[in-house]
């Protein structure tokens, strides 16, 4: 009976073999899992900016097809994206939700409020970077709505820190035709940039220098 038990018992060679494949097994399936969270936080991401996009064109259909510029609804100078996405509140959006993102650094957590004009989009209640100064009519293969970035148009790997919420991996992008997508960023390092669609060594977020001079890229209110 005693030999019976030696030999179905394992043996520490044997246990360090399966915890050895349990370790490579996990380190296949973590990344992957991560990988899938990601995926499903920006694809929830992107019908947040969906809406964002579809309020800008409902706007631009009582403002003879311009977006948001130069003074919001409130008569507020436009000086950051906040100012301009207030206009939308409440006439075509009735939430600030669809403005955060969990673990944005500009825009995390929105409170809701809405009722009184002074703190609809306040300072940390929204993630999302703006480009002033264009029309429904303008190039639709220009950016409208962006991820914000590092505050120079570019982005960053590290998550945490601005620009880096996807990781310098991707962007989510609404055009000016309010059309969506998910963009591969390019660059190598830890500055990243959403390339050009007529030329990808390009910063497509450095807007004034194919858009024009009264174009400008507006970051979230901090």
């Amino acid at each position: 009976m005693n030999r019976s038990r030696i030999h179905t018992a394992f043996t520490l060679i044997e246990l360090l073999v399966v915890i050895s494949i349990i370790a490579v097994l996990a380190g296949f399936a973590v990344p992957a899992y991560q990988g899938a969270v990601l995926n499903g936080r920006m694809a929830n991401a992107m019908n947040n900016a969906r809406q964002v996009g579809l309020a800008l064109r409902l706007y631009a259909n009582d403002y003879e097809g311009s977006y948001p510029s130069k003074r919001n609804v409130y008569d507020q100078e436009i000086v950051n994206s906040n100012d301009a996405f207030r206009s939308l509140i409440p006439a075509y959006l009735d939430t600030e939700k669809v403005f955060v993102i969990g673990g944005s650094k500009t825009g995390a957590l929105a409170d809701n409020r809405i009722a009184d004009q002074t703190q609809i989009l306040e300072i940390g209640e929204n993630h999302w970077a703006y480009v002033s100064g264009l029309s429904a009519s303008s190039n639709s293969n220009w950016p409208l709505i962006v991820d914000h970035t590092d505050g120079s148009g570019n982005y960053k790997t590290k998550e945490g820190d601005l620009g880096g919420t996807w990781k310098g991996m991707k962007t989510i992008v609404i055009a000016t035709d309010t059309s969506a997508r998910m963009q591969p960023l390019l660059g190598a390092g830890d500055t990243r940039y959403l390339p050009r669609f007529d030329d990808k060594t390009k910063n497509a977020l450095l807007v004034q220098e194919y858009m024009g001079d009264m174009v400008k890229l507006l970051e979230p209110a901090q």
